[in-house]
């Protein structure tokens, strides 16, 4: 199985940047979804399973479009079979209900986002060939901003849509060879002399299945990758890739099958969601479904959170605790309760077996910005009784217990407070019981 490289991070626009700009109409979703319907009626693409949305928390939508450029290499006349089909919907309407990209963000966002690619442009000739992605300077990674331009200025002048209408361009080629974001954000684009602010994505034709091409629309959409603080090498700098929990760790998560998007020698997995430090960044975790440990009075609290994939309206999802810092309120952490269903059915094969409380460390301040797993013995993840000990910047401790979790309502029970120590839970598995039918802590 061939499986698209990665790519470094190049460029990091702020997070006040992405949330200040322009929030478009919700009718493009509902269109979307009104599709979703009619779909239906036909067996879909793949497997044709259709996967139950995620509820839609705000009605306030802000549309990312992409345009999709199909690109052929010079010396490769061949199309494969089937890839104009698959790419009309992973993209686009017609693929939505099936666990498309457009599904994907509208879920994780709980509509927040609606990223859609309804406009194709090809095939157009590629000045280059398959050689020159193998050696030279369209090789690498940092040659896919290039190969992206070169395609679109070779669209016909009378074909090449209006650029200025869209958040970024995503080409496709048809040779596999590589896939990946250009950047972080949108970057300079310069086409027939004008330039433009676009995100951009090179992708092949295996580049096609959410979880690795959910990953660069993510880097388009600003998010650097995610980290854990083990210190572990798992593809990048330590820490880098290392939240398996998490999209933004790449092709190291826990990911699904997804017979929807399999591709002839390979398996089309799908997944995980996005965790919430990420979430916070992007500005799609609802206000009513946060809530703040109050760390100026203290004390223990309890709280009851949704699984991110089994959200509710006005339940909440994450804890979010202000790190007392010398360096700034734009640090935090956050907790969260994941379950394995939804986009995060994958978790299943995780060593929590499906359902973990996770805490994250986090940083909005644009040139920091930051998702990092805070690790346990059981890589990150508390199962039920199991507590998190940490220390914040200014040597203050905290600790997080998760006291008890509900599979059926998609929820768990957690409690925090500064301190080692936290209020009694009981937990079977931590008790003995003596001969007379006392229940005592288990020494």
């Amino acid at each position: 199985m061939i499986r698209p490289t990665l790519h470094e991070q190049t460029m990091r626009p702020s997070a006040q940047r992405l949330r200040n700009r322009t929030l478009r109409s919700a009718a493009v979703l509902g269109f979307a979804l009104m599709a979703a319907t009619f779909t239906g009626c036909s067996s879909g693409p793949g497997a044709g399973i259709h996967r139950p949305s995620y509820p839609a928390l705000t009605q306030s939508t802000r549309t990312y479009n992409w345009l999709v450029v199909k690109c052929q290499l010079s010396d490769a006349p061949n199309i494969p079979a089937g890839l104009d089909t698959k790419i009309q919907q992973f993209f686009g309407i017609s693929g939505t209900g099936y666990g498309n990209i457009t599904d994907y963000f509208h879920d994780v966002s709980y509509n927040h986002a609606s990223v859609l690619s309804d406009k194709t442009v090809g095939w157009v000739k590629a000045p280059f060939s398959t050689a020159n992605l193998q050696t030279g300077p369209l090789a690498p990674a940092s040659g896919r901003a290039q190969r992206v331009a070169q395609c679109l200025n070779a669209i016909a002048a009378d074909q090449l849509p209006d650029l200025d209408q869209f958040y970024g361009v995503v080409v496709i080629n048809n040779v596999v060879q590589d896939g990946g974001a250009c950047s972080v954000g949108q970057i300079p684009t310069v086409v027939r002399n004008k330039t433009y602010q676009l995100a951009c994505l090179w992708f092949d034709p295996k580049s096609l299945y959410t979880a690795f091409a959910a990953h660069e629309f993510g880097h388009g959409l600003g998010l650097v990758h995610s980290f854990d603080d083990s210190q572990q090498k798992c593809g990048g700098i330590p820490g880098e890739y290392c939240d398996p929990w998490d999209i933004m760790s790449a092709l190291g998560t826990y990911q699904f099958r997804d017979a929807n998007w399999d591709w002839p020698g390979q398996a089309g997995m799908g997944g995980p969601g996005m965790s919430a430090p990420d979430l916070f960044l992007m500005d799609w975790l609802p206000a009513d479904n946060i809530r703040f440990y109050p760390t100026r009075q203290g004390g223990e609290q309890t709280f009851t959170l949704r699984a991110l994939s089994r959200a509710r309206a006005g339940q909440p999802m994450v804890v979010i605790v202000p790190i007392p810092s010398r360096q700034g309120a734009s640090q935090f952490v956050t907790v969260e309760y994941r379950q394995g269903d939804g986009w995060d059915a994958g978790f299943g094969s995780s060593p929590a077996k499906g359902a973990a409380v996770l805490v994250h460390r986090g940083n909005s301040a644009p040139s920091q910005q930051l998702s990092m797993l805070i690790e346990n013995r059981n890589g990150g993840a508390l199962q039920p009784c199991g507590k998190l000990i940490f220390t914040f910047d200014n040597g203050i401790v905290f600790h997080v217990t998760a006291e008890s979790f509900n599979l059926a309502d998609g929820s768990a029970t957690v409690s925090m407070g500064f301190g080692t120590t936290g209020k009694f839970v009981y937990c079977p598995n931590l008790t003995v019981t003596s001969p007379g039918g006392v229940v005592f802590v288990k020494p």
